[in-house]
């Protein structure tokens, strides 16, 4: 068993690492980003779900939704839509596509 803190290099600041993926093309990455840290604007070709496993992040997408997801919070993510995260803490979080 591991923590899904372990996965990361402890001095980067932003990290995702792939810890799962379906026979059917799905997949599961983790990720990490420190404190005073963010995930730069991107986009996804498909649905996706985020959720917070551990600490504090801000979501802000282009279609002018804003969240902050705390743990066991999460958001669906659309296809093609450019979002973006700031994390006040360090935070843990899964992305499910």
């Amino acid at each position: 068993m591991k923590h899904i803190s372990e996965l990361h290099e402890s001095n980067k600041s932003v990290s995702a690492k792939p810890i799962f993926k379906s026979s059917l093309g799905g997949n599961t990455t983790a990720i990490q980003l420190l404190r005073n840290q963010s995930l730069k604007e991107h986009s996804s070709k498909t649905d996706a779900l985020l959720i917070c496993i551990e600490g504090k992040v801000f979501y802000e997408d282009e279609e002018e939704n804003e969240f902050e997801l705390f743990p066991g919070d999460f958001v669906n993510i659309k296809a093609d839509v450019k979002h973006w995260l700031e994390s006040p803490m360090n935070s843990q979080l899964l992305l499910i596509k």
